[in-house]
């Protein structure tokens, strides 16, 4: 008898924890004139859209932009965690490619145009990526200004798949809420 309980209660351990944690690591500078470059929009011009709690979808273009000194910013300080950004792939068409890997994702945290909107506004700690609507993994982060890393296992994208990049803690901002100045999807090559 014994011998089920501790099986049940590893059982509900391992259904209950959750997708693995992936520490971002922190890289190089932000250098607003080294922005761009090739990253998975060389396969799949994807566009993202983001999902405020209680508002209706938005199309974001500021997260992929290849500036730093354009950010996604909540107009609502409470606004950070539960808020999602859905990044859909295009569906089938004559410049999609019919797959492309992305095992990874960079981003540049906060509003990264001056020290003191960083410091103003909160940004991410920790969040999760859920690919077709399926957790897949959860990343922490640092709270720096320089570019911020991660690397998981391939993903081979399909033309109409969809990442989702959701919000589960911040970093407490001084007044305002969440800001992301860049997300950039590595893959394609």
């Amino acid at each position: 008898m014994l011998a089920r309980v501790f099986a049940f209660l590893a059982f509900a351990t391992l259904t209950h924890a959750g997708p693995p944690t992936i520490k971002a690591k922190t890289e190089e500078p932000v250098v607003e004139e080294l922005m761009g470059g090739c990253s998975l929009k060389c396969s799949f011009d994807w566009h993202a859209e983001v999902l405020v709690p209680g508002a209706k979808p938005q199309l974001v273009r500021a997260l992929d932009d290849d500036t730093a000194l354009t950010a996604w910013t909540a107009a609502d300080p409470a606004i950070g965690v539960g808020v999602k950004f859905r990044m859909v792939m295009p569906k089938k068409k004559a410049d999609a490619a019919p797959e492309a890997p992305i095992y990874g994702l960079d981003l540049v945290n906060g509003c990264w145009k001056t020290e003191e909107l960083w410091e103003k506004h909160a940004r991410v700690k920790r969040a999760r990526l859920h690919y077709n609507n399926k957790p897949f993994r959860d990343f922490t982060f640092a709270d720096t200004r320089r570019w911020s890393r991660v690397e998981f296992p391939d993903i081979f994208l399909q033309p109409g798949d969809v990442l989702t990049f959701e919000i589960l803690e911040t970093y407490p901002g001084k007044g305002a809420g969440l800001a992301i100045t860049e997300l950039v999807l590595q893959g394609a090559h």
